[in-house]
């Protein structure tokens, strides 16, 4: 499969499958913005519902760095500046969801 077309289809599965998981999260969001601090703490503790959100930010940020990099590859032409942006989308890409994740499990233990 050529790579073009892998990049695409990767981007499609990321998002159909970020479908149901940003349906069950606007389906809690309305709960979560009336929590107290200790129900949302109560709400972390539940280990599907941590899997469920950082199941959204990883296909979420993979997602945005798929459609970054394309955007970078149509619109940069020089190919040092295009390799430098398409590296920061994929540190933000790897930073923002690993450190959510772990601010969720700390805030669960």
């Amino acid at each position: 499969m050529n790579h073009v077309v892998s990049k695409w289809l990767m981007q499609r599965v990321a998002a159909v499958l970020l479908i149901p998981v940003l349906l069950w999260f606007l389906f809690h969001f309305d709960n979560l913005m009336n929590f107290s601090y200790l129900e949302a703490l109560q709400f972390l503790n539940n280990r599907f519902n941590v899997a469920v959100i950082s199941l959204i930010f990883i296909l979420a940020f993979f997602h945005m760095r798929l459609g970054m990099s394309e955007i970078f590859e149509d619109y940069i032409q020089d190919e040092k500046i295009r390799k430098l942006a398409n590296l920061s989308i994929l540190g933000i890409s790897i930073i923002i969801p690993v450190a959510a994740i772990t601010a969720m499990i700390i805030l669960a233990l």
